[in-house]
């Protein structure tokens, strides 16, 4: 009984500690989840960022992948993947949509994993 509520009480702290805020509003249920997921998981398996940023006009992830050669996908305001618009072999994505990031719009770092450097890649 003691050991399930420890655990209970660990994965209600980890969630807690990854509901970063953002402006006046915290990242969705389903963005904090997979984070928490991403921080106890293996760090070679992890992103090393994700960006808020605007993609035809409405909020939008911009995910960097952990590794080279890995597609970065891009997600909606639900969590359902966009396209990739970089990462793979070549750096170009899938091809379906390579200016995610909506002119003069800003790029802003919600996460990076705390077990990397900072990240240097930005959306496009």
């Amino acid at each position: 009984m003691n050991r399930i509520l420890g655990l209970a009480l660990a994965a209600t702290t980890l969630l807690a500690c990854s509901a970063h805020p953002v402006g006046d509003a915290a990242m969705p249920d389903w963005l904090q989840q997979r984070i928490a997921g991403y921080e106890a998981g293996a760090e070679h398996e992890s992103p090393s960022a994700i960006w808020k940023i605007r993609h035809n006009g409405a909020t939008a992830y911009y995910v960097v992948a952990p590794c080279c050669d890995q597609f970065n996908p891009l997600w909606d305001a639900r969590g359902d993947t966009l396209c990739h618009p970089s990462g793979g072999f070549a750096g170009h994505g899938d091809g379906k949509c390579p200016a995610p990031k909506d002119a003069g719009s800003e790029a802003t770092l919600l996460w990076s994993d705390p077990r990397k450097p900072a990240p240097e890649t930005v959306p496009p």
